[in-house]
């Protein structure tokens, strides 16, 4: 068992690898966050998190190398239906530049499906979202579907003090009357858990848009979460 996680982890990182490469000079940015999680009873939960963005590449000519490129502050409700399967409804505001001159901003409504599946040691989720995207600038409408796999790296369960490795792969597809684009996400993480309901992820998210177009741009972001829960 321990081989075929190790296996795992090491086939992620050649996976991210070919990506990092499609592009010479794929743009940098770091996204840390907090989210906060409370079970209200044995359906019903919510969720609130804040998350920031840093850039460290060029955009164009006169940009900024460092740049504070958005803050956003998020809210989900969710029931679980039977299963392990769970439906959630979420709204987001977004702020774009909140230190330039020229501001923007977003308003998101999201629609999810999500369920999870247990085997051994490892986790398999699930998620399908519709989102609606109103930006001061146009509306936007996306689906996404991702998947994902976590496992501790001692044992079948995670014990608290204990290390755990994640990956998955997300797809997004946005349309509007201007027309459409398609985005991968390919991510690779290592999290902690400190004890019961809180924890720190560390990812590295390889994300390769505009794929049915030949204009394809290439991010490189690293996401670092604490957890919390109740």
């Amino acid at each position: 068992m321990y081989f075929i996680k190790i296996s795992l982890f090491l086939s992620s990182l050649l996976l991210c690898i070919p990506q990092l490469k499609a592009q010479k000079n794929p743009s940098i940015r770091w996204e840390p966050g907090f989210s906060f999680t409370r079970k209200i009873d044995n359906r019903w939960s919510y969720n609130v998190s804040l998350m920031g963005r840093q850039r460290f590449t060029n955009y164009g000519e006169g940009e900024k190398n460092f740049k504070t490129d958005r803050w956003e502050i998020k809210g989900f409700g969710t029931y679980t239906l039977f299963g392990s399967k769970k439906i959630s409804l979420g709204y987001m505001y977004r702020g774009y530049d909140p230190f330039e001159e020229e501001t923007g901003y977003e308003h998101r409504i999201t629609q999810q499906f999500a369920f999870l599946t247990n085997f051994g040691g490892y986790r398999l989720a699930n998620k399908f979202r519709i989102e609606e995207r109103i930006r001061n600038t146009d509306y936007l409408t996306r689906l996404r579907y991702s998947i994902s796999t976590d496992f501790p790296f001692q044992g079948e369960s995670l014990d608290e003090g204990e290390y755990y490795f994640i990956t998955g792969n997300e797809l997004v597809y946005a349309f509007n009357s201007k027309g459409d684009e398609l985005e991968n996400r390919f991510l690779v993480g290592v999290g902690k858990l400190f004890r019961k309901g809180q924890k720190f992820q560390l990812s590295l998210v390889s994300r390769n848009s505009d794929l049915i177009s030949s204009a394809r741009d290439h991010i490189l972001q690293i996401e670092s979460v604490y957890y919390f829960s109740l």
